[in-house]
C-alpha cells in the first residue's frame, strides 16, 4: 500500500507487480519448501549486476546525492535499507557512515549519575532513573 501511494501512473504496473511479488515473498509462496533455508528467484530488475562495488551501488541507488541531501529529514524518512541478517545491518551501516567527512564520534550513556560534581539546586537525582540515562547510544559522524 505505501509505496503504490503518490506512485505515478507510468510506473503503477510495475510498482503493482513488485508489492505482489513481495508479498509472496513475505507469505513464503516463493520458492521450494521452507525449512529454514530457501531458493528464491529475484526478479532481474531487483539485480545490481557487473558491479565491482554492489553494496555501494546500492547505497547510491537508495540514497542518491545523500551528501548534498544529509540534513533534509523527509529525504530519510522516505528510503531504507533492509537486510535479513544483523551482520548485513552492521555491514550496510559501517559503509554509509563512512561516505561521510569527519570523525566518528560516539555517544555512550551511563546507569549511574556521577555525585562528584556539582548540580544545580533542586536536582532531585532519584528523577533520573537507568532508563532515561541509558536511553542515548548513538554513533554519529560529525
Amino acid at each position: 500500500m505505501r509505496l503504490i501511494v503518490g506512485c505515478q501512473s507510468s510506473n503503477l504496473e510495475d510498482t503493482i507487480i513488485f508489492v505482489e511479488w513481495l508479498l509472496a515473498l513475505g507469505e513464503g509462496k516463493l520458492g521450494s519448501d521452507n525449512d529454514g533455508n530457501a531458493i528464491i528467484e529475484i526478479p532481474n530488475d531487483l539485480l545490481i549486476r557487473d558491479s565491482s562495488d554492489p553494496l555501494s551501488d546500492l547505497i547510491d541507488f537508495v540514497y542518491p546525492a545523500l551528501l548534498e541531501k544529509c540534513n533534509d529529514i523527509s529525504y530519510f524518512q522516505e528510503r531504507a535499507i533492509l537486510a535479513p541478517l544483523n551482520e548485513i545491518v552492521e555491514e550496510i551501516n559501517d559503509r554509509f557512515w563512512s561516505m561521510f567527512p569527519g570523525e566518528d564520534v560516539e555517544y555512550l550513556s551511563s546507569n549511574s549519575l556521577d555525585n562528584s560534581e556539582s548540580v544545580g539546586p533542586g536536582f532531585d537525582a532519584a528523577l533520573h532513573s537507568p532508563d532515561f540515562l541509558n536511553g542515548l547510544k548513538i554513533s554519529e559522524s560529525l
